[in-house]
């Protein structure tokens, strides 16, 4: 079957148009974000070990990470490395360079 040659860019726009409000539909969550939800949410989420315990440690409204006011990159590289407190070290078998760069990143400047 012949199709005119006038419904050939109608039909591809048809075909466009639902993947494209798909995409605009739902904004993926940038990475850091998404790695500090999986990989430190447990215990640093509202209600997690690590915010329970900070909401002792740090001034009010700052325990959860995601919500300081100031928390440097750098810092956090640090502490999730070597540990502090009640938290661990993370090795880079558990959390790659590239990960823990994305989620220090994330918490510095929310993006």
């Amino acid at each position: 079957m012949k199709l005119p040659l006038i419904i050939l860019p109608v039909l591809a726009a048809a075909i466009a148009a639902p993947a494209a409000l798909a995409e605009d539909a739902v904004a993926p969550a940038p990475a850091g974000e998404a790695l500090f939800v999986e990989k430190c949410g447990l215990c640093h989420l509202d209600g997690g070990f690590g915010t329970r315990v900070l909401q002792r440690r740090v001034p009010e409204g700052q325990a959860l990470l995601q919500d300081r006011q100031s928390l440097p990159a750098a810092y956090t590289t640090t502490v999730v490395r070597r540990g502090i407190g009640s938290m661990p070290q993370i090795r880079e078998a558990e959390l790659d360079d590239a990960q823990l760069s994305a989620i220090a990143s994330y918490l510095e400047t929310g993006l």
